[in-house]
């Protein structure tokens, strides 16, 4: 195809690209683009394919027109960008004289006799040349664990298996029965409520403040202030009180309803179907062989390795993070926005499959991640310039990923996702895109270990958990 192109650096990672395709190129397309409908078309009075080229612009010539500016701008832009040595990142943005990106609908503005010329906007990968790399300072969190670390972990085996049952203790009641005794920090709660905002005329009931649920005071999963409103209650009795809903109420979700109540006095009126108590199981060695160990002893070594194995990987993943950190603040660069909402949106289907997995409602999820965009996007960034920043000390310093390093990073998978070796390499030989970001993900990694080895590395005693 021929063709002229102007290229303008308007910043370091944005190219304006002045396109003009010549009038006698325009009109070779149209008119080939003219006899390819004429081969098919079938108009009354004309034999499939015998319908002159006049007709064949009078009912087709728009579809034509369309299909060809299409193909002028896509054929030109591809090959300019392939001239120009442009490694382009995204969707480009397309202005004509008719026609603006993202304004809707639009003359193709494409004649015979007329070049046809377009402005081209693109994003192209940053030139990253990462400096001062080697050598970079940092602390590391020793790791150690505790008695008392190792007795919190069993304690919370202990609660995991713990029963809900009715607490006893209460008084003889007239019909018989007897109530539970006073509800107290860390019991659970059976309870149904009703409530409403306190106005100058009144308690103004709402729908979203009543309904019915499962308590454990202590929890803080109310409002503050509300489960010690039913310290000392008992199964069988109302309360009414009033409570003010926090200053930053709804501050963080998209929910016009939370923020509107934040700050405002609220009135409840609770009542307690039944108190009830957690009941541990006793700490012996047949509750530790219930729980798959060979006896408590054996139970509390299992979890000190646990914990031992968790304290590395965060003491791990926090000289890691300082690591990139640092490299970020000592190689500032511009970076394609369309990069940083590319990692954002995967960002926000993890949390969005997390949230899920959790059990939230999608209308939640939807508020949660609009609120968190931002912080998504921040992160996304840093993700971004760090994978830019690795790569360029990968390129410099020729660290590079074996076939050994696959097969090593796939055995890791394997062990990690229960499937057998022989389906990875399956997987890997049919997808050879999502094994080219394995290999990615491995080369950061020996990047990161080779950055680690030829830093300056303190041993500073961890925060006690």
């Amino acid at each position: 195809m021929k063709f002229n192109v102007e290229v303008e650096k308007t910043s370091s990672i944005v190219r304006r690209l002045k396109v003009r395709v010549p009038a006698a190129e325009v009109k070779s397309y149209l008119d080939r683009g003219f006899v390819s409908v004429q081969k098919s078309a079938t108009l009354k009075g004309f034999r499939p394919g015998q319908a002159p080229i006049s007709m064949i612009k009078q009912f087709y010539g728009d579809d034509v027109r369309h299909r060809v500016f299409h193909s002028l701008i896509d054929e030109s832009l591809d090959e300019a960008v392939r001239q120009e040595s442009l490694k382009t990142v995204g969707s480009p943005k397309i202005d004509t004289s008719a026609h603006k990106t993202g304004e809707g609908a639009h003359d193709h503005g494409i004649h015979e006799n007329q070049d046809l010329t377009y402005t081209a906007i693109v994003e192209i990968f940053p030139e990253v040349q990462a400096q001062g790399y080697a050598g970079l300072r940092l602390n590391r969190e020793t790791v150690s664990i505790s008695d008392e670390m190792v007795e919190k972990v069993v304690k919370n085996f202990q609660d995991s298996q713990a029963q809900i049952i009715p607490a006893g203790g209460g008084l003889a009641l007239p019909d018989g029965s007897t109530s539970s005794r006073p509800a107290q920090m860390g019991d659970f709660l059976d309870t149904s409520f009703s409530g409403g905002l306190v106005t100058a005329s009144g308690v103004q009931s709402r729908e979203d403040m009543t309904g019915t649920r499962l308590i454990e005071i202590g929890s803080n999963t109310m409002i503050p202030g509300f489960e010690n409103q039913l310290i000392g209650m008992r199964a069988g009795e109302t309360k009414t009180f009033r409570i003010r809903f926090p200053e930053d109420y709804g501050a963080g979700t998209e929910s016009s309803e939370a923020k509107s109540i934040a700050n405002q006095e609220a009135e409840f009126t609770v009542t307690v179907q039944e108190v009830k108590e957690k009941k541990l199981p006793t700490l012996d060695d047949e509750f530790a062989k219930q729980m798959g160990y060979e006896s408590v002893a054996d139970l509390k070594v299992k979890a000190k390795e646990f914990l031992l194995r968790e304290r590395t990987q965060e003491s791990d993943a926090k000289i890691q993070s300082a690591l990139v950190a640092q490299l970020i603040e000592k190689n500032p660069f511009e970076v394609p926005s369309a990069l940083v909402d590319s990692q954002t949106q995967v960002l926000a289907k993890e949390w969005t499959e997390e949230l899920k997995r959790q059990g939230y409602p999608e209308k939640l999820i939807q508020e949660s991640i609009r609120g968190d965009l931002k912080t998504l996007k921040s992160r996304a960034e840093s993700q971004v310039r760090a994978s830019l920043i690795l790569e360029s000390v990968s390129e410099q310093e020729k660290i590079l990923v074996s076939e050994d390093d696959l097969r090593n990073g796939m055995a890791d998978l394997s062990k990690s996702s229960r499937l057998e070796m022989n389906q990875l390499e399956d997987f890997y030989a049919k997808n050879p895109g999502r094994k080219g970001d394995l290999e990615f993900r491995l080369r950061q990694e020996r990047t990161i270990k080779f950055l680690l080895d030829k830093a300056e590395i303190t041993s500073v005693e961890a925060s006690e958990k």
